[in-house]
């Protein structure tokens, strides 16, 4: 493998813990891969990406950091905390209007020193025209740009995740369950992409799945694809691009950015019963996926399963109202 540059940004190896009463509910051991935990306000599965795609930023002699996303982007807000960190300038191209007051992700990059530039929808659809002006911006002030595309979803990016499976394999050879299942959610795929290459190259046993929650299952599984052949031409990676990609389709509900009754339901239901907070734009999404299908059937994940929680904690608090309401009538939960 041709190792690219890499540098140290998360708290690693991140904890594996068994959910105790949800297993006893479905009568089968899941446990939880906390990925939420992989640092401070750059928490999440962003930052295992960041590590190697600020790593080459900082190998070409970048001093600016430039991506993109929506005003509560879980990627821009960790490219804010790692630029911080670094003394590199971030600048965050965001989808919306800029809003009355800062909320979530948003106040976060902002309180980290981040410069916001608003896009409209048409703008955003043409995001590498807005990367192009505002790495030109960079350039004319003498500095230097590096872009990171939306959620890091690159090659480079999917090798963050190919490192999480030869860390699961490590972890189970210390002691951790042996996983018949991985489940994780899945915007773009490259986190996927990179599990299922780091499982060809670490002897992992256990089946990838992933939950789309924002794009068509067969644009995932394309992106799966294709990310996997990239990443093996460039790094040149002894692994085959899979002859199918496992998802668990159906649970993008109102697509990304929206939430509807289930998914926040099944976060306040997990919070109770397990101590444990998702977020209602990704994981929670994918978690109502993934305990749909156990309640169908409790064996389609083998008997000892593994959800990666992924990270996005910060998104909870634009969904105040909604969460509000259903706490105060709780019409969905047992309390």
């Amino acid at each position: 493998m041709k190792v690219p540059p890499r540098i140290s940004l998360a708290t690693l190896p991140t904890p594996i813990v068994k959910l105790e009463r949800l297993s006893g509910r479905f009568g089968v051991e899941i446990f939880l891969k906390r990925d939420d935990l992989t640092g401070l306000l750059e928490s999440g599965n962003k930052v295992r990406k960041l590590e190697f795609l600020v790593g080459e930023a900082l190998a070409q002699g970048a001093d600016t950091l430039i991506t993109c996303g929506t005003l509560q982007s879980n990627c821009c807000r960790a490219v804010a905390a790692v630029a911080a960190r670094l003394g590199l300038r971030a600048i965050l191209a965001l989808k919306g209007d800029k809003p009355p007051s800062y909320d979530g992700n948003l106040l976060l990059g902002k309180l980290l020193g981040a410069e916001a530039v608003y896009c409209t929808p048409e703008e955003f659809a043409r995001i590498d025209g807005v990367f192009d002006r505002l790495s030109d911006d960079v350039r004319r002030r003498g500095g230097r740009p590096y872009v990171i595309p939306e959620s890091g979803a690159t090659e480079l990016g999917a090798v963050g995740y190919l490192e999480c499976a030869h860390e699961i394999a490590g972890q189970i050879t210390h002691g951790a369950p042996a996983f018949d299942t991985l489940v994780i959610t899945a915007f773009s795929g490259g986190s996927q992409a990179g599990l299922l290459m780091g499982k060809q190259l670490s002897g992992l046993s256990a089946e990838v799945v992933g939950v789309p929650v924002a794009h068509p299952a067969a644009q995932v599984r394309d992106y799966v694809g294709a990310t996997i052949a990239k990443a093996s031409a460039r790094f040149g990676l002894a692994v085959e691009r899979p002859k199918s990609v496992h998802l668990l389709d159906g649970y993008q509900g109102k697509g990304r950015g929206a939430s509807r009754k289930e998914e926040l339901a099944t976060l306040i239901q997990l919070a109770r019963e397990e101590g444990i907070l998702l977020d209602p734009v990704y994981t929670g999404k994918a978690f109502l996926g993934f305990l749909d299908h156990l309640a169908r059937d409790p064996k389609e994940f083998g008997s000892r399963v593994c959800f990666l929680h992924t990270g996005g904690i910060f998104s909870l608090f634009p969904f105040r109202d909604a969460l509000s309401r259903l706490l105060d009538g709780d019409p969905l939960v047992e309390s």
